[in-house]
């Protein structure tokens, strides 16, 4: 059994949740911000029982829409679609994943109905299906495999960006490596929005099991020196500025520098993790999901920084 496979049941009950019927008097699964004129970010409600699992967004142009994301759950989804055609009857035309984790592409199928295009990073398509298996943990079932293999495949790639016009808006797509080697930021210039799946995460710790940190804090570094002044959409977390970006890199870089320091006095496993772990709840502590991704987040790092971290491979293309 590889070592990381332990904290598995921590991610799965974290990313996939309760795949339930809610109720109608439950609190919406993400709550609709409108962050520029026709730019809008769906934010998963952490008190919905479940919520949307992660966030998503939307862009309206003079003729078309643009999605980012389609969530954890099918009921999130199809409840955002509900929400796009009261704002426009425009057509749905392009869907971006961010990234191929299964809580923010489970709704994919939904909109490829509703006539969009899903589009993501050449790997995306590649580790979809096959990848996303590990989040249900060694003893999957028939039937959670049956759920990964029906996720909607992005039908077209690319593999640095790609630029999509929706009439007279355009919405800037980039590739930049760290959280699972497939990554893309959306980029709304005059609104000066990006949304940034997974590579930010605001006020949140994250899920490291694919991310290379050193590429992640790099990329960061990148938005932020590209995009100053933006609104940054994360995939988990409210909806932040740059000071924002900036406090979670910290957090990438403190994280590195702790696991790196314990590694020096010769700690390891559980001595590892409670040293560092008593290092960042100092600061850390008060951030969403600290319980659940503090021990993995320790663990994924130290094992990157030993070189010995399993990441998703590249496939030939």
């Amino acid at each position: 059994m590889r070592p990381s496979l332990k904290f598995l049941p921590i991610l799965a009950a974290l990313l996939l949740g309760v795949v339930a019927a809610v109720a109608a008097d439950s609190p919406a699964p993400f709550t609709l911000h409108e962050v520029a004129p026709g730019v809008f970010a769906a934010i998963d409600n952490l008190a919905a029982k479940p919520g949307s699992g992660a966030n998503a967004g939307f862009v309206i142009g003079s003729r078309a829409v643009l999605v980012i994301d389609t969530f954890q759950h099918r009921f999130a989804a199809r409840d955002l679609l509900a929400d796009i055609r009261r704002k426009t009857n425009l057509p749905i035309r392009f869907v971006v994943n961010t990234h191929y984790h299964i809580d923010h592409v489970m709704g994919n199928n939904i909109f490829a109905r509703a006539g969009a295009v899903i589009l993501a990073q050449q790997n995306v398509r590649a580790w979809e299906r096959t990848e996303n298996l590990k989040f249900f943990g060694p003893q999957i079932t028939p039937a959670q495999r049956k759920i990964v293999a029906s996720l909607g495949l992005p039908s077209l790639t690319y593999r640095h960006g790609v630029n999509l016009y929706l009439g007279s808006r355009r919405a800037v797509v980039v590739s930049l490596p760290g959280h699972t080697g497939g990554d893309s930021v959306v980029y709304i210039p005059g609104a000066n929005v990006v949304f940034t799946g997974d590579l930010f995460w605001c006020h949140s710790l994250p899920n490291l099991i694919d991310a290379s940190t050193k590429l992640q804090i790099a990329s960061l570094a990148t938005l932020l020196a590209r995009h100053p002044d933006a609104t940054f959409i994360p995939g988990h977390g409210a909806i932040g500025k740059a000071a924002d970006v900036r406090a979670f890199r910290n957090y990438l870089v403190e994280l590195r520098k702790d696991v790196a320091q314990a590694q020096s006095e010769g700690k390891s496993g559980d001595a590892l993790t409670r040293a560092v772990a008593s290092e960042l709840q100092k600061t850390y502590s008060s951030w969403n999901f600290f319980t659940y991704f503090i021990r993995p987040d320790i663990h994924y790092t130290d094992l990157e920084l030993r070189g010995k971290k399993r990441v998703p491979i590249p496939p030939s293309h």
